[in-house]
């Protein structure tokens, strides 16, 4: 397949488009211009990149750049860093607009808390209230949609970011608010072969869970602190971090059972706890 991977510089893409590449897959990224050096490429706009990879040129924040970009391909995988509603529900309707099939990654606040699965309505947090309407125009236009937990693995995500960083000023892990809140995580790795799943197997219109596991954050807390674990209080935290503080409060269980036996996705890569106990 000739896929468009956008977001390809970031930590989910990246690893999505390397899991395409190592299959065989013609696999393009999105650039908002050409580097130097490069040749120029034909009327839609690529140009050629290294080891076989192309760069499409456009802009998340220029519509008419993205139908230009996303025209012509097998798949358009959009994992690129949401921007705000205007911005992200214009580049989803410029993306569908291409005529390509699109895989769009939302997440798991895209979900309400407690138990859910692949049928359940969109409850989204505040702070991404707008997912919930760039899914329903995705799967409306026959294009799937992945649901990420939190994304851990290769030294990216909040894990190896924000809560790491806490743990190193504070001496602790820090979990915010109460304990025993959970969250659905996955391995990047494991999410990146669920994207190639969902390109060869799925059928239009349909949602797809990347979650192989739910953790405590506290006990991820823990395994970050050396074995002790402090509670951040939310309104402090709240001043830091704004909305996201609210999210770390929201107890989540969220199952891929259907994902799991209906594409055959089955990850690999070690537990979050497991992890992180033996130094990642």
């Amino acid at each position: 397949m000739k896929v468009l991977v956008i977001g390809a510089t970031g930590y989910i893409g990246s690893a999505v488009a390397a899991a395409f590449a190592r299959s065989g897959h013609e696999v393009a990224t999105l650039s908002r211009r050409r580097r130097l050096g490069e040749r120029h490429g034909d009327a839609g706009g690529r140009t050629g990149g290294e080891r076989g990879r192309w760069i499409v040129e456009g802009d998340l924040e220029d519509p008419p750049s993205l139908v230009a970009a996303a025209r012509g391909f097998d798949r358009v995988v959009h994992a690129g860093p949401p921007l705000g509603e205007r911005a992200d529900l214009a580049a989803v309707d410029a993306l569908l607009a291409a005529g390509s099939p699109l895989i769009h990654t939302t997440g798991a606040a895209v979900l309400g808390g407690g138990t859910a699965d692949e049928d359940s309505a969109a409850d989204p947090h505040p702070i991404v209230a707008w997912r919930a309407e760039a899914e329903r125009r995705v799967l409306d236009a026959g294009g799937q949609v992945v649901r990420p937990g939190m994304v851990y693995g290769e030294g990216g995500g909040l894990v190896a970011g924000l809560l790491a960083a806490k743990a190193a000023e504070r001496g602790a892990g820090v979990y915010i608010g109460e304990p025993g809140v959970r969250w659905p995580v996955v391995h990047v790795a494991d999410l990146a072969a669920l994207y190639l799943l969902v390109a060869l197997h799925a059928a239009p219109g349909t949602v797809w869970h990347g979650m192989s596991e739910t953790v405590r954050l506290d006990e991820v807390a823990a395994a970050l602190g050396g074995g002790r674990a402090v509670s951040w209080p939310l309104a402090e935290a709240r001043t830091e971090l704004g909305g996201l503080a609210d999210l770390f409060t929201r107890d989540q269980d969220v199952s891929s059972d259907r994902t799991r036996h209906v594409l055959g996705w089955s990850p690999t890569r070690p537990s979050l706890l497991a992890y992180l106990r033996d130094g990642g």
